[in-house]
């Protein structure tokens, strides 16, 4: 190799060191949701693999969640992926969109803002539709991004509640609350 071919080699490893670092780097996009309750106690509704237009008992685990999230006062909902059986959305005009979403999640608790990531199902289809603010404008609830931070400040000990909900074959809800490094466990099963 040249002298001249290796001082370019070396300048272009600089470069995309320099480039790949900086991308990692970057700040994650944050949303602040900060616990709006006079106790300073947050609860957290967490699910997953559900997007099946309410069926396989995405209804029944929605309605569920709807009961907690009232009990509980929900803040918000995160969505952990998965969200559109069985190849995501197609574009953002999809049907599935608010045949699994909006008109599934109705109940009044659920309207909350929903922080939502990708799984591997949505990336069969349109990601780009997920990721779309045209959605967050079909359903004000819906936010969907690659990765991201929400920061809910310092949270009192004991007072975080997190439920979270993953569809199996049957039905199968659980909601865990922690208290004092106690753990509470409900769960309701249909198999």
């Amino acid at each position: 190799m040249s002298m001249k071919n290796s001082k370019y080699t070396t300048l272009l490893m600089v470069v995309y060191t320099l480039v790949t670092v900086s991308s990692v780097a970057a700040e994650l996009q944050r949303f602040d949701h900060q616990p709006t309750k006079g106790d300073g106690s947050l609860s957290i509704l967490v699910v997953g693999d559900w997007g099946r237009r309410g069926l396989y008992n995405q209804s029944n685990v929605a309605f569920q969640m709807g009961k907690v999230g009232e009990k509980y006062d929900a803040d918000f909902i995160i969505s952990t992926g998965d969200n559109f059986y069985e190849d995501g959305l197609l574009d953002e005009e999809d049907d599935l969109f608010v045949e699994s979403f909006t008109q599934v999640y109705t109940a009044p608790s659920l309207q909350k803002q929903w922080y939502s990531v990708l799984g591997n199902h949505d990336y069969r289809g349109n990601a780009l539709a997920q990721l779309s603010p045209v959605l967050t404008q079909k359903d004000r609830k819906w936010l969907c991004l690659r990765s991201f931070i929400v920061n809910s400040g310092l949270i009192k000990k004991g007072s975080l509640l997190f439920n979270f909900w993953k569809e199996q074959k049957g039905f199968s809800v659980w909601a865990s609350k922690f208290d004092d490094n106690k753990k509470v466990i409900v769960s309701v099963r249909d198999q």
